[in-house]
């Protein structure tokens, strides 16, 4: 352990540090009664630094045992004390594992900006292994939610670190993550040639470094990329196997849970409900009794999604029964909150996306023409004023288009812009000083309501739904079908945009479901 030679421990102070760390995965308990005894040592010499290590095994030892508040209690202790020492090797580990934490939970925000500092500590003290590990980390948590050119950045900053660990015994292993990441965003990109290097470079490692083995990740990544370019269909089946083998001897699947989601979304898209159903259940099954909330709760929302398609109303009860349940018990963090979270972040500290950033607060979407969120931010907050001051109805509806990748996916990039221009363009025909409309990012938009009651907001729903259909027939296009949420209600001196804004993105994702013709509508107090 290459930091302790930077103390002057003893032999056997180093021994024991060693053992913690050998043991900490396949005995958790022995672990942290080990750390335990050690902490006593540590506080009796005063050594803030060992009690570091002491706490940094009994987190980890509860990161394994699945004892996450735990786990979160020990890592910011063991943080502090590292930080109070200089001990950046130690405290970028306990950040990093802060931050799959964090992501595991769904507290995404939480989560990058631990994997953010762990990845300045590693650039400060030029650690690049610690610094792969954040940067990858970072790639996959912004990848999950769509912003595939930040997750590209981060992913190939973490394989520029790797490259220079040939001592570090796991680079090979971690090698083979950050290139699995890389073939899966060349994916995201249509960068199919590229896709297939990254593949091909991983099985190369894996002949000539026969100790390291290929993982569930690795498999599911193949088996979407090869469903996609190959005509062979005895092919397209090997990889399929290979993938749920990986799975069923995937010990801890919750470490996959991203790439586990993506698979089970594509044998839903392949309709292989023959392999689809037990494998859902087998991974509802092993994430019961912990303390998983946002995976639970994402297992739960797919599982609704398949039960209402099947028209299976007693399992779809039972399901809704525990989703509630698991809902209840965790808040999720909105995709959109993230998004924005990312964007502000990088922007303001890269030098290089400063450009990006003005021409958005210059305040015009280039593509549709209608106003941004940056032009639109204050708009809104005078909006709820006045509404607060003159007591009236006071509404957010998020929309978006319905399988717009596929119709990008299909018709090209192009198409998938006129789609967006047609919703623009019926938006714009109904904005007043009383209704502000603005492009919120990819196919999502918002509109912002004064002093319309729930029946006049949802007729003007239903009229824009129409409107945007019949000119995508109109213009000969594939036909632009969208999705609804509202958050209705007078607010109150103490309401935030962001309370309205948030209930309308659930409205609108509970409206996928098929609940109505799409459209949504919750009260604020709801």
């Amino acid at each position: 352990m290459k930091e302790l030679q930077d103390y002057n421990y003893e032999q056997g102070i180093i021994d024991q540090i060693e053992l913690m760390d050998k043991i900490r995965f396949e005995n958790p308990l022995k672990t942290i009664e080990l750390a335990c005894d050690f902490k006593k040592i540590a506080e009796k010499n005063s050594d803030i630094n060992l009690m570091g290590y002491a706490d940094f095994y009994i987190a980890d030892a509860y990161l394994t045992l699945g004892e996450f508040d735990n786990a979160i209690n020990y890592f910011n202790k063991a943080a502090r004390e590292f930080e109070a020492v200089d001990n950046i090797y130690k405290r970028g580990g306990c950040l990093n594992s802060l931050g799959i934490l964090y992501a595991t939970r769904g507290e995404i925000v939480y989560s990058l900006d631990n994997f953010k500092e762990a990845a300045s500590l590693a650039e400060k003290s030029k650690d690049d292994f610690v610094a792969a590990l954040a940067y990858e980390n970072y790639a996959e948590i912004s990848d999950n939610i769509k912003d595939s050119n930040i997750s590209m950045e981060y992913a190939m900053k973490a394989y520029k670190h790797i490259l220079k660990c040939n001592q570090n015994p796991r680079q090979k292993t971690i090698e083979i993550i950050i290139l699995t990441t890389l073939a899966k965003l060349y994916y995201r990109f249509g960068l199919y040639d590229d896709t297939k290097k990254k593949i091909d470079q991983i099985e190369d490692i894996v002949r000539k470094h026969p100790d390291e083995k290929l993982c569930v990740d690795f498999y599911i990544t193949k088996l979407i990329y090869t469903n996609k370019v190959s005509s062979s269909e005895e092919e397209k089946e090997v990889c399929l196997k290979e993938a749920v083998k990986a799975y069923y001897d995937t010990e801890y699947k919750v470490d996959y849970f991203l790439y586990i989601f993506d698979f089970l979304h594509f044998l839903k898209r392949t309709d292989r409900k023959d392999i689809l159903l037990p494998l859902v259940e087998d991974f509802d099954e092993s994430v019961k009794g912990m303390d998983f909330p946002y995976i639970q709760t994402r297992i739960l929302d797919f599982k609704i999604s398949l039960y209402d398609e099947e028209k299976d109303k007693d399992k779809l009860y039972k399901e809704l029964i525990r989703y509630r349940r698991y809902n209840n018990s965790y808040k999720m963090l909105t995709t959109n909150s993230i998004r924005k979270y990312i964007s502000i972040q990088n922007s303001l500290e890269d030098s290089k996306r400063a450009n990006e950033l003005l021409k958005e607060q210059v305040g015009i979407d280039e593509l549709t023409g209608l106003s941004n969120r940056w032009r639109l931010s204050s708009k809104v907050e005078a909006l709820l004023t006045r509404a607060v001051t003159e007591k009236k109805n006071y509404a957010v509806e998020m929309l978006d288009i319905d399988h717009f990748k596929q119709i990008n996916d299909e018709n090209g990039h192009h198409v998938g812009d006129l789609c967006l221009i047609i919703v623009a363009t019926a938006l714009k025909a109904i904005e007043s000083n009383d209704i502000y409309c603005f492009r919120y990012g990819g196919d999502e938009f918002l509109i912002f309501y004064l002093g319309y009651s729930d029946e006049k907001i949802l007729e003007m729903a239903n009229n824009l739904r129409d409107s945007i259909l019949e000119m995508s027939e109109l213009r000969d296009l594939p036909y632009v079908y969208i999705s609804q949420g509202i958050c209705s209600g007078i607010p109150e001196k103490k309401s935030k945009v962001w309370d309205y804004s948030s209930k309308a993105d659930t409205a609108m994702y509970s409206a996928k479901r098929g609940l109505g013709k799409h459209i949504k509508l919750v009260n604020c107090t709801e």
